[in-house]
């Protein structure tokens, strides 16, 4: 963001709206978030999840996958501070759900993609649970490249949302 404001950039992405004057910013995509779990799980039975199901399991978390309201829902939880893990990555999070110490929360679509590393997901019912991708750029910058390149952004997002 720092790069954004500064003029070291023409251009970012981030899963955070900055909300800095300087900086306009825009979503480019959505991704639901969902539960992340082990092939063998019982919570497979169910087609959609509630975060009160979780109870009984650990809850691994990477925190660069914000979603304010999941957050909120969790911490109004009766959940003890060892029950939501903080890890450094998604892939420590799938290192974890594989070995079956607990359940994930992160992005459907990436959920998805780890299918080969011994996780499964289901989606959480009681949402919307969302991650906003936005496209960033400093507000002075006006010029054909970056619109270009905004309207390329726009486009390759909505083919992938369809």
């Amino acid at each position: 963001m720092t790069g954004l404001e500064e003029g070291r950039y023409d251009a970012g992405m981030s899963l955070r709206n900055t909300g800095a004057p300087a900086v306009k910013s825009q979503p480019l995509w959505v991704e639901n978030m969902a539960v992340a779990m082990p092939l063998g799980s019982p919570l497979l039975a169910q087609a959609k999840i509630t975060l009160a199901e979780l109870l009984d399991y650990p809850v691994f978390r990477w925190p660069t996958e914000a979603c304010l309201l999941l957050d909120q829902r969790l911490s109004s939880l009766p959940l003890s501070q060892q029950s939501i893990q903080h890890v450094t990555s998604f892939e420590m999070m799938a290192l974890w759900v594989t070995a079956g110490y607990g359940v994930g929360l992160s992005a459907q679509s990436r959920i998805e993609r780890a299918h080969a590393w011994g996780i499964t997901m289901r989606p959480l019912s009681d949402g919307p649970y969302e991650i906003v991708t936005y496209l960033q750029r400093p507000h002075a910058q006006a010029d054909s490249v970056f619109e270009r390149f905004e309207r390329r952004a726009m486009e390759v997002a909505r083919a992938g949302a369809a």
